[in-house]
């Protein structure tokens, strides 16, 4: 019986610092203060968080598909490889210390890039909470035909990752890259503060994944910010499946004129977990174009919160910004909360926004169970029915069919 007890006492401390933590994060993310910070540091602390040279690896994915880079972050053990291709071209998938020692050109660009950036208490927080800056570098007029995979595993236990990820398209560059946080089968106390940055050049173009699916003890807090320059074009692929919490903040900045962004979200909590989602797309320029749809199914006592905000500057007429959150609730226990919103300070634009909040309507279940589909896989159905109107829109096929696969194995 003492045993058990010291058992559960421990489980309810470590939840206790990892709230705490979450706390702190969210807090100083929206009034930084050092006093703030100070304690996010003491709390980070419990979590081991650094990282060391070792992993060796190949050009492939997990479902063997040859890539153009790979960067691996194996609960600390790192590694990362370039195809010839991609190093002929001059693409730089490395640590930032790496591209100082060895690219010193590069670096001053990146470091230039990141001091007009603009920033936020969120954004202040997690970079100075950073151990290190993971960068994808992509020179000007570079197509890379192939995938860039950043692979970053949370596993082992009291292990914590606090990381920069910079991706940078020159002018006229195109890649795909694609951002996979993810688990092993174990499950043990993990945090991640992550916070991505992105640029897309004058009339760059960039597919961006990302697939947040962690095991469900992790507790997940991201910044995500995407600027696009004159006429760049950018479609953002966004994927909620894992953690027990995850709060991730997402910032489109249409900064150049004629520049383009479409955002695809989907998410699946279950069991206890709980996501909050933020999205924010900024027309600065005239003639920008955006247009997000995020989809999401809730089920058993699992909880969403989506809120999207549409802000046009004055100087950005004859902009487009459109908005659509759809939600799908499986369960009476579940809890969904959707705030779409608009900001115009200027004429002749045209903006919009939508927001559905529904349950499985039980005439298709009855239409498929009477062509004699049993009804746990008629709600399948309808559930993956749901999600590909969003899923369609995904234009990278190997993506598209991943997360399909992802959705169809959570709804075992």
């Amino acid at each position: 019986m003492r045993g058990k007890m010291d058992q559960n006492s421990i489980i309810s401390s470590k939840n206790s610092n990892r709230e705490k933590l979450f706390a702190a994060l969210d807090s100083c993310g929206q009034s930084y203060s050092d006093e703030c910070f100070e304690s996010i540091i003491g709390l980070f602390e419990q979590y081991d968080s650094h990282g060391v040279q070792g992993a060796t690896l190949e050009l492939k994915d997990e479902n063997e598909m040859t890539l153009a880079g790979r960067f691996l972050w194996n609960d600390g053990i790192k590694g990362s490889v370039l195809n010839e291709t991609s190093e002929a071209k001059g693409i730089k998938f490395t640590t930032l210390d790496l591209i100082k020692r060895e690219s010193p050109a590069i670096y001053e660009n990146l470091t230039d890039w990141q001091s007009t950036n603009q920033s936020d208490a969120n954004h202040k927080t997690l970079s100075a909470l950073s151990k290190e800056t993971i960068v994808l570098y992509i020179p000007q007029y570079v197509s890379a035909s192939k995938e860039f995979l950043l692979d970053l595993i949370l596993s082992k236990e009291g292990k914590g990752a606090a990381v920069q990820i910079w991706i940078y398209l020159e002018k006229d560059a195109q890649a795909v890259f694609t951002l996979n946080l993810r688990s092993r089968d174990t499950e043990a106390d993990n945090f991640f503060a992550g916070l991505l940055n992105v640029f897309v050049g004058e009339g760059a173009h960039l597919i961006l994944n990302e697939v947040q699916d962690f095991h469900q003890q992790t507790y997940s807090y991201t910044k995500k910010s995407a600027v696009v320059a004159r006429d760049g074009d950018l479609q953002w692929n966004i994927c909620e499946l894992g953690s027990e919490k995850s709060k991730s903040n997402s910032d489109l900045i249409l900064s150049g004129k004629g520049s383009n962004a479409v955002v695809n979200g989907l998410y699946f909590p279950n069991k206890k977990q709980s996501f909050s989602l933020l999205t924010r797309q900024s027309h600065l320029a005239a003639n920008t174009t955006s247009n997000l749809y995020f989809k999401g199914a809730v089920s058993d006592d699992a909880r969403a919160n989506w809120e999207g905000m549409i802000y046009v500057d004055p100087v950005a007429e004859k902009s487009d910004g459109y908005q659509k959150n759809e939600n799908l609730m499986l369960s009476p226990n579940a809890h969904v909360a959707s705030k779409p919103g608009l900001e115009i300070i200027t004429d002749d634009v045209r903006c919009s926004h939508g927001t559905t909040i529904t349950e499985i309507d039980p005439n298709q279940i009855f239409y498929l169970m009477s062509r004699g589909i049993p009804e746990t896989d008629a709600k399948r159905l309808v559930i993956q029915g749901f999600f590909d109107t969003v899923l369609h829109k995904i234009s990278y096929e190997p993506i598209r069919t991943k997360l399909q696969e992802k959705i169809y194995r959570k709804m075992d």
